[in-house]
C-alpha cells in the first residue's frame, strides 16, 4: 500500500498543509516541523504523486528532451546544459533517445503528450513531419528545435552559427599559407549541412584557393568509416591537398586512421580541422576543431520554452548559437 501525505503528517505530527508547504517548498514552515517533515518522508518512503499534482495544478513540472544520437557525443553535452537549466528554473528533464528500428518518432512524441510535458526541445533531428508538431500544438506543448530548426512549423529554434563556423576555418586555414584545402563534408541534405557547405565555397572564392576537381569529398554519413574513404580519394589525387577540412570530428577521426595507414604526419605533413569539438579532445594529436558555445544553450532553451507558455501566440523566435575556434596546432604555416 502507498505512503499518502496523510500518514507523513502523523509521522511528523504535523498537519498535511504543512507536509505540503515543506515538499512543495511554498510557505513558511518552521525549522523544527520541516526537519520533523523531512525524515518523516524518508523513514517512510513517501513519493508525491505527480499526476496528482498535475491534475490539480495543470502542471506536471516535466519538460521533455528528445534527442538523436550521434558519434560524437554532441547531444550529451547539450543535454547536460538543458537539465542544468530545467533544474534551475523548477523543472525536472525527461530525455528521450530515438533509435533507428525502434519505437517510431510519433510513438516516442506521444510519450511527452501522455505525461502532460509543460514543453519539449528536440535537438538535432532533421525529419519530423509536420504532423507532429500539428499534435503537440493541439496538446498544448510548446517546442524549442536545438541546431536543426523547425522555424516553418512556429516551431522557436535554436541554430549554430554553421556558415561562419566553417567560413572563419578555412579563412585561419588559408592565412596560413594553404592553397589546395579539401574538403570532407556530409551531403548538404538540410540546412545545417548546407550552411557548412556554403561557408567553404566562399572561403574558396574570397581567399583564392583550388578549385581542382576531387577536392572536395562528399559523403553519405557522419561515421568515421566515411571519413577514412573520403582520405584515400583526396591521397590519390595527383596534386593531394596541404591541408583538410571536416565538417564533423567523427569525419577527421576517420581520416586521420587513413593519414596513420599512410604514415603521413599530422600536422608536417598534412593541416587537418575539426567540426563540433568533442571528438577532437581524444584524438591523437588532438587537432583544432570548430565548437558550439554551449554554455547558454539548456539556458536559452528553457527560456524560450517558457516565453511560449506565457504566450503561446506569439512570432517563433530563431536565437543563434556561435562557434569558437579551438587552436591546437594541427595547421602547419606553409
Amino acid at each position: 500500500m502507498s505512503v499518502t501525505m496523510t500518514d507523513v503528517a502523523r509521522a511528523a505530527n504535523v498537519s498535511v498543509a504543512t507536509v505540503g508547504r515543506v515538499l512543495h517548498s511554498n510557505g513558511y514552515v518552521s525549522p523544527e516541523a520541516r526537519k520533523r517533515v523531512e525524515e518523516a518522508v524518508a523513514a517512510l518512503g513517501y513519493v508525491p504523486n505527480q499526476m496528482a499534482r498535475t491534475l490539480k495544478s495543470r502542471r506536471s513540472g516535466i519538460i521533455g528532451h528528445y534527442v538523436v544520437p550521434n558519434p560524437n557525443g554532441l547531444y550529451q553535452c547539450i543535454n547536460q546544459s538543458v537539465m542544468d537549466a530545467a533544474q534551475k528554473n523548477g523543472f525536472q528533464l525527461l530525455t528521450i533517445e530515438s533509435q533507428p528500428g525502434c519505437s517510431s518518432d510519433e510513438e516516442l512524441i506521444n510519450t511527452f503528450i501522455g505525461l502532460h510535458a509543460d514543453g519539449l526541445i528536440i535537438t538535432s533531428n532533421p525529419h519530423l513531419p509536420p504532423e507532429i508538431f500539428s499534435r503537440l500544438q493541439a496538446a498544448g506543448i510548446p517546442v524549442v528545435a536545438v541546431e536543426r530548426g523547425y522555424a516553418e512549423y512556429g516551431v522557436d529554434s535554436l541554430v549554430v552559427r554553421d556558415f561562419e563556423g566553417v567560413y572563419h576555418a578555412v579563412k585561419r586555414i588559408a592565412e596560413h599559407g594553404h592553397k589546395r584545402v579539401g574538403l570532407i563534408a556530409m551531403r548538404p541534405f538540410h540546412a545545417v549541412e548546407q550552411q557548412r557547405w556554403r561557408g567553404y565555397l566562399a572561403a574558396v572564392q574570397d581567399f583564392q584557393l583550388s578549385e581542382q576537381d576531387g577536392l572536395v569529398q562528399i559523403v553519405e554519413s557522419y561515421a568515421p568509416q566515411f571519413g577514412e574513404t573520403a582520405m584515400e580519394k583526396l591521397l590519390a589525387l595527383p596534386e593531394p591537398p596541404t591541408a583538410v577540412f571536416t565538417t564533423a570530428d567523427t569525419l577527421a577521426a576517420g581520416a586521420m586512421q587513413t593519414l596513420y595507414r599512410h604514415h603521413i604526419r599530422v600536422p608536417d605533413q598534412m593541416s587537418i580541422v575539426g567540426y563540433d569539438n568533442i571528438l577532437s579532445q581524444s584524438l591523437s594529436p588532438q587537432i583544432d576543431s570548430v565548437g558550439l558555445v554551449q554554455e547558454s544553450i539548456g539556458d536559452t532553451a528553457v527560456e524560450l520554452l517558457i516565453k511560449r507558455m506565457e504566450d503561446p501566440h506569439r512570432q517563433p523566435e530563431i536565437r543563434l548559437i556561435n562557434t569558437v575556434y579551438v587552436d591546437r596546432n594541427t595547421v602547419r604555416q606553409l
